[in-house]
C-alpha cells in the first residue's frame, strides 16, 4: 500500500466518531494507518471474552440513583470531542485541561504540546536519565527533601512546516481508555496522529497530508542513514547533548539545518532513545491501546495488558517498557525479556520487552487477611486473636467502647466534608464492630449500631451538606461543594480516600446485619455501588470510567483530579490508597461479588510490590536514589517528582504528618503493605526522637503504626492509666486501637 492508498485511508476514517475501518489489500510497507485493529487481534484477545477474566463483568450498567442530581461541570474538557466517561486521574489527563499543555508521561518518555512564541507548534517529547535529577533544596543534602527530573527539554517536536506560529493548531484526543488515548494535532493543512500508550516503546507518528518536520531545541550534531530495515528507512541521531536517538521513517529524512529534520512527503516516523538490534526487530509495529484482563485463583493473581497493535515488524512484536515492579514478576509467556534499560522519572530503571502481550503473576494475594486484626509481626498470633481473652484487656476493651459510644455519631458525621465524614463514619463503625464481634455485647452493640446507621443513611439518602451530584461533563459522582472545598472532591481529587472510609464503614455495619443494605428499597446497597462504580469500574461503561483512580501500570491510585500540572499526576497517602482497595474487599465479602472481591485481593498485592519500591523505603531500597531512601516515606509521589512533604505542612514537631498521613487508618491489611521491618526501621530512624513530643491527634497513628511491629509497648499506650484522648486522630477510637493491638499479646 503505498502512501495514495494511506492518504485515502485516512480520508475515509471518520476519526471523530470512532468508526473503525477494516483493512484493505495486501501491504508492503509495515506501518498501516491508525485506528485500525490488527487482523489477528480476535486470536489475540481471546482472554477478554474469559468467563473468568475479573475485569469482564461492570460492578453494574445502570443509570446512577436519581438522588443524585445531574449538572454540567464548570471544567469542560479540552480537546475531547465525544460524550463518554473521561478519565480524571490517569496519565493523560492533562492534555484535557486549560491550554493542553502541560506534559505527560507514557514511560519512559514524556510528552507535551508545544506553542512557544517564536518556536515550532507540535508535540514535544524527551527522555530525561537518572544523572539529570535536580535534588533539593540543598542539592548535596543527604537527605533531600525532593528530586525532580528537568521538564519540557525539546529533544525532538513533532510539527510540520504547515503548522505556523498564528495557525489555530487543535489537539484532540480519541480511543479514550484507561493506559491510551490517541492524539491527533491538526489545523486545516493535514493532521499528525500519535498513539499514546504507557510504557510504548516508540513515538510513532502518521503524518497525514501534510510533511513531516521534526525540530529540536537541543540541535543535532550528527544526523545519518544506517539502513533499510525491511520497508524502513534507518536514521541515527545524535543531539548536541550527546545523546543517541533512532529514527525509522517509511520516507527519506534528511538534515535541513541544525535544529530541523522533514520529510518532502507525509508519511510514518517512530524514534526511540538508543541504538539496538532490538529496535530494528520491533520497528514498523506499534500498540494503539492496552486492554487489562485479569484471573485470580486462590493466592494467585494475574494481570494482563494486551497490546492492540498497528503494522508489522520483523520479530513481529512490538516493544515495551515495564516497571521494576512489573518486571520481576512477568511470566515467561510474555515474550522476550530484553537487554534495553531506561530510566523512569521517579520508579527506577524500566526494562523492555518484544511481546504483544504482558503477563504479570502475583503469588502472595492477601485472601486471609478479612475483618479480624492482621499482623505480619513473626512473634504475634495473626489468624487467631488470644488477646481478648485476657479479662483485663477485654474489661478496658469495654470501658472504652462504652465510653466512645456516647459521643454524637450523627452530628459529628453530619458535616461539610466527604473525607472528613467519611472518618467519623468508619470510626463508629468499627467501635460498633468491636462491640458485637469482640465485646458480644449486644447492648453496647444496640446503642451504638442503631446511630452508626442513622448516620449513613443521611449520606445514603444523599441529604448531607454539600450533596454528591452526577457530573453529566467528565461522568462522575462529585461534591456540589466548590472546587476549593473538601479537598476538591468536585475536580475528582481524592475518591478513592473520600469513598473508601464510606465503604469501609458501610461494609463493617453491613457485617453485623446484612439486611441493612436490601431496606428501603437497597438505599445503603445503591449509595455504595454508585460510589464504587465512580471509583473502580473493571471496564468502561457510559456511566463511568474505568479504573478512575488506580492505575494498573503504575502500580498504585494517583489522587490528583481534573487540575493540570507541570509534574504530572500525584498521591500523598499510600495508607488511603490501599483502604479503599481493603474497603472493596469487605463490601465484596459482604454481599458475595466474587470478581469485585479478587480485583480488590489483587489491588492490594499489586500496592505492596509497588509501594515498598517507590512510596516506603526500607533501607535495603534499590529503587529511589541513595539520598533519598533515609526519608522513609516518599511524601508526595508525583509522575516527574517526589517531595517529602505533605501539601497541609510536615508537623508540629518534625515531620510527624509526612509519615502519619502514609499510615492511616490502621487495619488489619497495614500489617500486609506495612512490613515490619520497614516499620521498624521508621520508627527507629524518624519518629522515635519526637514521638513524645508530638502533643496532638498525629501521636495516635504514629503509636498504633507501632504494633505494626511491636504491638505490647503500642497496647500499653492505649491501655495507660494516664492516656489522652486529644491525642487520637478524629478518625480514631480507643476502642478499636486496643482490640487491634491486645490481638496479637
Amino acid at each position: 500500500m503505498g502512501f495514495k492508498d494511506l492518504r485515502n485511508a485516512f480520508e475515509r476514517m471518520n476519526i471523530h466518531h470512532h468508526k473503525e475501518q477494516s483493512a484493505s489489500g495486501a501491504s508492503n510497507t509495515p506501518f498501516q494507518q491508525p485506528f485500525q485493529r490488527p487482523l489477528d487481534n480476535a486470536d489475540r484477545v481471546s482472554g477478554i471474552s474469559d468467563p473468568e477474566n475479573i475485569f469482564a463483568t461492570p460492578i453494574a450498567t445502570g443509570k446512577p440513583p436519581e438522588i443524585f442530581k445531574r449538572a454540567k461541570h464548570s471544567e469542560v474538557p479540552q480537546g475531547c470531542t465525544l460524550d463518554e466517561p473521561i478519565q480524571t486521574n490517569n496519565f493523560y489527563n492533562n492534555l484535557t485541561l486549560g491550554d493542553q499543555c502541560c506534559p505527560v508521561w507514557t514511560l519512559p518518555y514524556s510528552l507535551w504540546l508545544t506553542k512557544d512564541p517564536e518556536q515550532n507548534h507540535g508535540l514535544a517529547f524527551n527522555h530525561t536519565e537518572a544523572a539529570q535529577r535536580v535534588f533539593g533544596p540543598e542539592p548535596n543534602a543527604n537527605p533531600a527533601q525532593f528530586y525532580f527530573n528537568p521538564p519540557r527539554i525539546k529533544s525532538f517536536v513533532l510539527s510540520s512546516d504547515d503548522f505556523r506560529h498564528d495557525d489555530d493548531i487543535r489537539l484532540t484526543l480519541h480511543e479514550h481508555k484507561k493506559m491510551s488515548v490517541t492524539a491527533r494535532l491538526e489545523n486545516s493543512k493535514g493532521c499528525i496522529v500519535v498513539p499514546l500508550v504507557m510504557g510504548m516503546g516508540f513515538i510513532t507518528a502518521m503524518y497525514d497530508r501534510i510533511c513531516p518536520l521534526i525540530a529540536s531545541q537541543v540541535g543535532y550534531q550528527e544526523f545519518k542513514k544506517i539502513d533499510c530495515v525491511d520497508a524502513l528507512q534507518k536514521y541515527s541521531v545524535k543531539l548536541f547533548n550527546q545523546v543517541v536517538w533512532t529514527i525509522y521513517s517509511d520516507i527519506e529524512l534528511k538534515l535541513r539545518d541544525p535544529n530541523h529534520i522533514v520529510g518532502a512527503s507525509p508519511g510514518t516516523i517512530q524514534i526511540a532513545r538508543g541504538d539496538s538490534s532490538h529496535y530494528d526487530d520491533t520497528a514498523g509495529c506499534y500498540p494503539v491501546s492496552i486492554d487489562l484482563t485479569g484471573k485470580v485463583e486462590g493466592q494467585v493473581g494475574e494481570y494482563r495488558f494486551v497490546y492492540n497493535t498497528v503494522g508489522r515488524s520483523r520479530s513481529g512484536d512490538t516493544l515495551v517498557w515495564t516497571l521494576p515492579h512489573q518486571s520481576e514478576i512477568i511470566a515467561c509467556s510474555s515474550g522476550s525479556r530484553l537487554d534495553l534499560v531506561l530510566d523512569s522519572p521517579t520508579k527506577g530503571p524500566m526494562t523492555a520487552f518484544k511481546t504483544k502481550e504482558l503477563v504479570m503473576r502475583e503469588e502472595e494475594l492477601p485472601v486471609d487477611i478479612q475483618w479480624d486484626p492482621w499482623n505480619s509481626c513473626s512473634n504475634s498470633n495473626n489468624n487467631n486473636p488470644t488477646g481478648w481473652s485476657d479479662q483485663a484487656k477485654y474489661a478496658l476493651i469495654r470501658q472504652a467502647a462504652a465510653e466512645e459510644i456516647q459521643q454524637d455519631v450523627i452530628g459529628m458525621a453530619n458535616i461539610d466534608s466527604m473525607y472528613t465524614s467519611g472518618k467519623i463514619l468508619d470510626k463508629f463503625a468499627y467501635i460498633a464492630y468491636v462491640c458485637h464481634f469482640v465485646l458480644h455485647d449486644e447492648q453496647l452493640t444496640s446503642n451504638i449500631l442503631s446511630r452508626v446507621k442513622q448516620a449513613i443513611e443521611i449520606f445514603a439518602k444523599n441529604q448531607q451538606k454539600f450533596p454528591l451530584v452526577y457530573d453529566t461533563t467528565w461522568k462522575g459522582l462529585i461534591s456540589s461543594a466548590e472546587p476549593g472545598a473538601d479537598f476538591g472532591n468536585s475536580n475528582y481529587n481524592d475518591h478513592h480516600f473520600h469513598y473508601g472510609y464510606h465503604i469501609h464503614a458501610i461494609a463493617l455495619v453491613a457485617k453485623i446485619d446484612k439486611n441493612w443494605l436490601f431496606e428501603n428499597g437497597n438505599l445503603v446497597y445503591n449509595y455504595a455501588i454508585a460510589l464504587l462504580r465512580d471509583v473502580a469500574s473493571p471496564q468502561a461503561d457510559q456511566y463511568f470510567p474505568q479504573s478512575r483512580s488506580f492505575c494498573w501500570f503504575h502500580g498504585h491510585s494517583f489522587a490528583h483530579g481534573i487540575f493540570a500540572s507541570g509534574d504530572g499526576k500525584d498521591e500523598e497517602s499510600s495508607s488511603e490508597d490501599y483502604h479503599f482497595a481493603y474497603a472493596m474487599k469487605l463490601f465484596a465479602l459482604v454481599v458475595g461479588d466474587s470478581a469485585m472481591e479478587k480485583r480488590a485481593n489483587l489491588m492490594l498485592a499489586i500496592m505492596k510490590r509497588a509501594m515498598n519500591m517507590y512510596m516506603l523505603y526500607s533501607n535495603d531500597n534499590k529503587i529511589q536514589p541513595k539520598q533519598f531512601i533515609p526519608n522513609k516515606v516518599a511524601g508526595i509521589s508525583f509522575e516527574n517528582k517526589i517531595d517529602y512533604s505533605t501539601y497541609f505542612g510536615r508537623g508540629t514537631i518534625g515531620d510527624e504528618w509526612i509519615h502519619g498521613i502514609h499510615m492511616l487508618p490502621i487495619t488489619p491489611v497495614s500489617s500486609y503493605i506495612r512490613g515490619p521491618t520497614f516499620v521498624k526501621e521508621e520508627w527507629d530512624e524518624k519518629l522515635a526522637p519526637i514521638i513524645d513530643r508530638i502533643p496532638d491527634g498525629w501521636k495516635g497513628i504514629l503509636m498504633l503504626n507501632k504494633a505494626l511491629f511491636d504491638p505490647k509497648s503500642s497496647y500499653e499506650w492505649f491501655a495507660s492509666e494516664s492516656f489522652n484522648p486529644a491525642q487520637m486522630d478524629n478518625g480514631m477510637s480507643r476502642t478499636w486501637s486496643l482490640a487491634y493491638t491486645s490481638a496479637f499479646l
